[in-house]
């Protein structure tokens, strides 16, 4: 089930995809609404060379008319049947470039409902986040060692991580998520059978076998001679 103000964009869009529809050329309508209220309405052009979608068509509309008045949502509507349909991957990456927070009506198995382009879509290239820290997900059970200073390093499989600012993430069990500002200082690549007792305690582990066990708990199946990452770790000043 989707809003009122939703429901108006699609009845605008889907108006607009018949009003245009030649069954050729311009056969898909889109409709984007902006923060301040405001539809910007944009259709297809075919060309077996490519022709911008219906989307596509809007943002530039949107560019030259309120660039200034931010995206919030988007439908795209088949003019031959006044379907609503879901947006292609083009589409859904430029959509998710100007902002991954902008809602998506599309039909799902219980009708129209609004999604946002992180939703649609999962594992997205995000050029933001080349400059934000990298995100070091720890088992919540650490924490208290971790912001004590008993364990400064993690160790990693198939996990890769690079020395530079950092944060701890901790996704707890009743759902809250805790971070930790923090800095990657090295990554050095190992075998498991390699590690040291130096190294368990720097993990927070009072002797090799411990961290062995934890490792097999968080990484069941690794073999001895499997490659792994020692992965060590300082908090920042104002986290300490």
């Amino acid at each position: 089930m989707i809003t009122a103000t939703l429901r108006q964009l699609v009845e605008t869009a889907t108006a607009h995809a018949q009003r245009c529809n030649d069954d050729h050329d311009h056969t898909v309508a889109a409709a984007l609404l902006t923060s301040s209220g405001q539809t910007v309405l944009g259709l297809n052009a075919f060309h077996f060379l490519g022709g911008p979608c219906g989307e596509i068509s809007a943002l530039a509309n949107h560019a030259a008319t309120c660039a200034d008045d931010p995206i919030v949502a988007v439908v795209a509507v088949y003019g031959p049947t006044g379907q609503v349909i879901s947006p292609c991957g083009k589409c859904r990456q430029v959509l998710f470039d100007i902002d991954p927070a902008i809602q998506c009506i599309v039909h799902g198995s219980n009708g129209l409902e609004a999604l946002s382009l992180s939703e649609l879509l999962p594992c997205a290239y995000d050029w933001r986040a080349m400059e934000l820290p990298q995100k070091v997900f720890m088992w919540e059970g650490y924490e208290p060692a971790i912001r004590d200073g008993s364990k400064r390093q993690t160790i990693r499989v198939d996990d890769p991580f690079r020395p530079g600012p950092a944060q701890l993430v901790f996704e707890k069990e009743t759902g809250e998520v805790t971070t930790i500002d923090a800095k990657v200082t090295s990554v050095i690549a190992t075998r498991r059978c390699d590690l040291t007792e130096e190294q368990a305690q720097r993990d927070g582990f009072a002797s090799l076998t411990k961290l062995h066990k934890a490792l097999d708990m968080h990484y069941p199946g690794l073999e001895m001679e499997d490659n792994v990452d020692v992965v060590t770790f300082e908090l920042s000043s104002a986290a300490e």
